[in-house]
């Protein structure tokens, strides 16, 4: 007998079964586990930087190499720096960063490219080459006639050097080629050797052939230097320096409309150049249309709107062009120096004796301010020139010329030939 409601009941009793907290109990371990096991160790651990894959440099020297087939100089260069902030010990990075910057126009950075390369590699003889290469382009922009011997010398020294280091380098006497015969017009012998030198190493190569235009261009060969530059120019045909060499081969050779479209491709090629620009300029002056002629040059002074002396060419196309008011305001910034009307300020450039194109902005500067009734302060300018330059023949006589108009000179008659008497 069992005695119920009575607390010695011992009779087990089973419990209702619960199936649900089984499966939330399920839930939570399996929850658990993935959590632990494979969400966890997929989140990046706290203030630690994410790790992000890093592309080779060789992959950045291909887009580089792409890039300036392409004509694409700033690309180009921007590649090779990266390819150089992966690997900064490369040399051929270097190197070949300062040859797109020649290219370029950027001759000093090009400098400072080559330089870095030989920190890492002294003996490199292409290193030594595009050194010597980029000094040289810097010396063709100086005026200074001392500063500029210096610089011929360096570039020299250097190109020497890269040769002796490697005699079968074709780079390294292409450039030297064009360096001889910049130091020394007479050394056109052995400059003509040093580019043939280079062809022969590597016919495919571009400076070799542009090498060989150089020399025959500054030995007066116009027609064998287009050839060469054209050759050059099929090598790469997307680069401003090459259109512009030929353009100027054109030009000289009375090709007034194949110089033009030379020179227009430069520009179209490199929009930011002031150089083809003013190429354009001297070719449209030359052959009297000035209006063009200041269109480009207004164009030049916009890119570069602190530059004194292509305010300067500036006023001298507005002053041909009979523009005489504006002709002085961008001769006057030339020579004076001052703020703009956009308030950018000029550095005025010094009368120099040895600077034909400087003292070309002071003559016709102080007869645009004659012109226009102003001699109080265009006879200075004409003393001037007549103290600072009295050997050069075309200043003094415009400088005469200008005294004359302000009538502070008079004209020397002309003496007529005496009629011999009749016998």
């Amino acid at each position: 007998m069992y005695l119920r409601g009575s607390k010695w009941d011992l009779r087990k009793k089973r419990s209702r079964s619960r199936p649900w907290r089984i499966l939330l109990l399920l839930i939570l371990i399996i929850g658990t586990v993935y959590i632990w096991q494979i969400y966890i160790p997929t989140v990046p651990p706290l203030f630690i930087p994410t790790l992000t894959p890093t592309r080779s440099p060789a992959s950045y020297v291909l887009e580089a190499e792409s890039l300036f087939q392409a004509g694409k100089l700033s690309q180009a260069e921007d590649s090779y720096l990266q390819a150089i902030a992966v690997n900064p010990r490369e040399t051929t990075y270097y190197i070949e960063l300062a040859r797109i910057r020649v290219f370029a126009g950027d001759f000093a950075d090009a400098e400072t490219a080559a330089r870095d390369a030989l920190v890492i590699d002294p003996n490199s003889a292409l290193a030594h080459a595009v050194l010597a290469w980029s000094i040289d382009f810097q010396a063709g922009q100086e005026q200074d006639p001392a500063k500029k011997s210096e610089l011929l010398a360096t570039a020299m020294e250097e190109a020497e050097l890269a040769v002796k280091i490697n005699p079968n380098s074709a780079l390294a006497h292409a450039y030297y080629a064009e360096i001889l015969i910049d130091n020394n017009i007479t050394e056109y012998g052995q400059a003509l050797e040093e580019a043939q030198r280079a062809f022969e190493l590597d016919p495919n190569l571009l400076e070799a052939h542009r090498a060989m235009g150089y020399v025959w261009e500054l030995t007066g060969n116009r027609e064998e230097a287009l050839e060469a530059y054209q050759a050059a120019m099929l090598i790469n045909p997307n680069l401003p320096r090459l259109h512009i060499d030929i353009g100027n081969m054109q030009r000289a050779l009375g090709d007034a409309e194949g110089a033009r479209d030379s020179y227009l491709n430069a520009v179209a090629l490199a929009p930011t150049s002031t150089e083809p620009l003013s190429l354009l300029v001297q070719l449209y002056a030359g052959i009297g249309e000035f209006g063009r002629a200041s269109q480009y040059a207004k164009n030049a002074v916009d890119l570069e709107p602190t530059n004194a002396r292509l305010r300067g060419n500036l006023g001298r196309m507005y002053y041909h062009n009979n523009a005489l008011e504006e002709a002085i305001v961008e001769l006057e910034l030339a020579i004076r120096g001052g703020p703009t009307e956009d308030g950018v300020w000029v550095e005025g450039v010094p009368l120099n004796p040895t600077d034909e194109r400087v003292i070309e902005f002071y003559y016709t500067y102080g007869l645009a301010l004659a012109k226009m009734g102003r001699c109080e302060e265009a006879v200075p300018i004409f003393e001037a020139l007549l103290r600072g330059v009295p050997e050069n023949e075309v200043a003094v006589y415009n400088a005469q010329e200008g005294l004359i108009l302000c009538g502070q000179l008079e004209r020397t008659p002309t003496p007529e030939s005496e009629e011999t008497p009749a016998p």
